[in-house]
């Protein structure tokens, strides 16, 4: 055993430091995943980790990550995809990290530039107000001043209000206006910046990695120099690196980075005191961008009813399969602009205006580029599509991403001379990661799963609803809210109900809502009044409550306790082929000659019928029962694979008379 492992070991095993702490357990699971993620930072290898719910993975990973820093100089990564990962991590994680290696490290969180205040900017912004804003805008200008004097890192979260995207957009950290020359140490995100460069211990959000490894001019690194990377929350990767890799671009984008030169009816912006035949040229370029997209519109409009993909089911995601699908009446105009707005600045004496116009100047590039990188469809291998905003806006945005991830992050992440860390609690399919392997390059690393602290068989119970009519007949639309009810009766409330459609669970409450009341249950509804959160805090607090939500449910939220001893899974999660994207997908696997059933909608399904699980057990203490409302899981075929993904425990059949069967599922 090498010195990082040998260290790691002694920190995790039954009589190290880790067991010294209040409240400590000590987890076979996690010592192995700690000495796993050691060996691959000493080998300078790559690790792909299966580590389930309660083996505390994040200090099995965040020890001899820190160690390792703290050993070779080498700068640790760690990215997660949601905020409240990266709370724990360095509110809670990283305390105890400290308090167990005996040493002081550097940890930061970094977010994306435009979430950081720029104080030269800010400068700029107020010494010409009146001519950028609206006295209202100048208003709130002020409250952001008050508040640069006051806070810590200049992160917008911590403003204590919403600022309107125009203004911040004028103050915010922007690449060409914000940099080390102009800013220097004063500006929160150059600040935050060079703490991020001095710091063994990185933390940021898997999108600000994707969008910042694209930015580097070599591949010898990811970020920093000699650094290594973790990926938490793992099985999210292959949707935010395909965004991250895509391209988008709005009405409403090409419309702001105009209005930031002069708005016609505000008669505000970076031109408003210069000749009227620039104003004009604004004028004239708002109406052309307006014109070219109410195009786009039409075009989305004609392919969605009389198109190859036309479907009543389509959404608001438009497949366009051919160039040019409308006439590019909007790269002249925009290159036209550019010319006029780069004169400009050569004749600007001024040169913290000099680099606002400069930077003006890009935002329309960038508009011209993706406008014309969308009517080419030039990149082989991505999908193109529209997506609309619904009947209450007129923006549209014209949008492409790689149909397969893999073939573009595989090679950059998975090189020689450094390591890549990806955990989860849900990557494999019947126990087998090859499938999340594939799907992001990741095709001869080493995988480890391991097994959970949870006592199955004693915490856990699996109803299945046997003779509940299929999902697509309108028999299942009539039993559905009884079946609900009657497992909303088994546990007294106490229950998550997830859906895979908001119309249906619409439907489903209106339809038990009374029922609920009359067995003093509250009934909380995604979607209604309250937030995401605040309904989830209200859930965790009122043990007679039941929760129906839809796709940010399934994940990523976690209530311990008698609070939720119930999950409900109303449909077997089977994304539906619609969205362009999804499409893209399964058309590259049937040319290779692939089954896309098999290869791609049966394991993504797999792995959300997974997570949903995952919601009811948090702690060994937890008990409860998940009742899945799809009778296609005993009556197919491919069912047998979601029943051998699923932990082991108890499972019976529930029927319509309410007799039980307990059944037993073979390996």
């Amino acid at each position: 055993m090498n010195s990082l492992s040998h260290a790691t070991d002694q920190i995790f095993s039954e009589t190290g430091s880790l067991s010294l702490q209040p409240d400590f357990e000590y987890r076979s699971q996690q010592r192995e995943m700690a000495v796993a993620v050691a060996d691959a930072l000493e080998n300078e290898a790559h690790l792909v980790v299966e580590a389930p719910t309660g083996i505390g993975k994040t200090l099995a990973y965040l020890i001899p990550a820190i160690l390792h820093s703290l050993q070779t100089g080498r700068k640790a990564i760690v990215s997660t995809h949601t905020k409240n990962l990266q709370e724990q991590l360095l509110q809670k994680d990283i305390r105890i990290v400290r308090s167990l290696i005996g040493r002081d490290f550097n940890a930061v969180t970094l977010k994306g530039r435009r979430n950081y205040l720029c104080s030269t900017r800010l400068r700029n912004a107020l010494n010409s107000s009146e001519s950028l804003f609206p006295g209202d805008c100048r208003d709130e200008l002020q409250r952001i001043q008050q508040w640069s004097t006051a806070t810590a890192d200049g992160d917008v979260e911590r403003l204590g209000f919403v600022p309107r995207p125009e203004l911040w957009d004028m103050v915010c950290s922007e690449q060409g206006v914000c940099s080390p020359t102009a800013c220097g140490p004063r500006c929160f995100y150059q600040r935050t910046r060079e703490e991020g460069r001095a710091a063994n211990l990185v933390i940021m959000n898997h999108a600000l990695f994707f969008t910042l490894m694209a930015l580097q001019g070599t591949d010898d690194r990811f970020i920093y120099d000699d650094d290594f990377v973790i990926f938490d929350e793992a099985h999210t990767l292959e949707s935010v690196a395909g965004s991250g890799i895509g391209k988008r671009v709005s009405r409403r984008q090409v419309l702001s980075a105009i209005h930031r030169l002069y708005n016609v009816k505000s008669k505000r912006g970076l031109l408003a005191q210069q000749k009227r035949g620039l104003k004009n040229l604004c004028g004239m370029l708002e109406k052309k961008a307006n014109e070219f997209f109410d195009s786009v519109l039409q075009v989305a409009s004609n392919l969605a009813t009389n198109g190859p993909d036309a479907s009543p089911q389509q959404g608001r995601g438009i497949r366009v399969r051919t160039p040019h699908c409308v006439p590019n009446s909007l790269s002249v105009p925009l290159a036209e602009i550019q010319a006029e707005v780069h004169r400009e600045e050569e004749n600007c004496e001024h040169a913290s205006r000099k680099t606002e116009l400069a930077a003006a100047r890009r935002l329309l590039w960038e508009a011209q580029f993706l406008v014309d990188e969308f009517l080419e469809q030039g990149e082989p291998g991505f999908t193109y599509w529209i997506e609309t905003a619904g009947p209450r806006s007129d923006n549209v945005t014209l949008c492409s991403a790689p149909s397969e991830v893999a073939e573009y992050i595989g090679p950059r992440l998975f090189r020689g001379g450094t390591s890549v860390i990806m955990t989860s609690a849900t990557l494999s399919v019947n126990g087998s990661l090859d499938y999340f392997k594939a799907r992001i390059g990741a095709t001869g690393i080493t995988p480890i799963i391991l097994g959970s602290p949870f006592d199955y068989h004693r915490q856990m119970r699996i109803c299945i609803a046997h003779d509940i009519a299929e999902p697509d007949s309108t028999d299942y639309l009539r039993e559905l809210p009884l079946w609900i009810m009657r497992g909303i009766d088994r546990s007294g409330g106490r229950a998550l109900v997830l859906f895979t459609s908001a119309a249906l669970m619409s439907s489903v409450a209106a339809t038990v809502s009374g029922e609920c009341a009359d067995r003093g249950i509250t009934l909380l509804v995604q979607g209604n009044d309250l937030q995401r959160h605040m309904l989830l805090e209200q859930f965790k607090r009122d043990t007679r409550s039941v929760l129906f939500g839809l796709d940010s449910f399934w994940a990523g939220i976690d209530v311990p306790g008698e609070a939720l001893e119930h999950v409900v899974i109303t449909r077997l999660p089977f994304a539906v082929p619609n969205h362009p994207l999804i499409e893209g997908r399964l058309e590259t696997i049937t040319r290779r000659g692939g089954n896309p059933f098999l290869e791609y909608s049966l394991p993504e399904a797999v792995l959300k019928l997974r997570q949903g699980v995952g919601r009811l057990l948090r702690s060994r203490n937890d008990k409860g029962i998940v009742t899945i409302l799809d009778s296609r899981i005993i009556r197919k075929s491919y069912g047998r694979i979601f029943l051998l993904s699923l932990p082991r425990c108890p499972v019976e059949l529930i029927h319509t008379s309410g007799d039980v069967e307990e059944i037993t599922i073979d390996e």
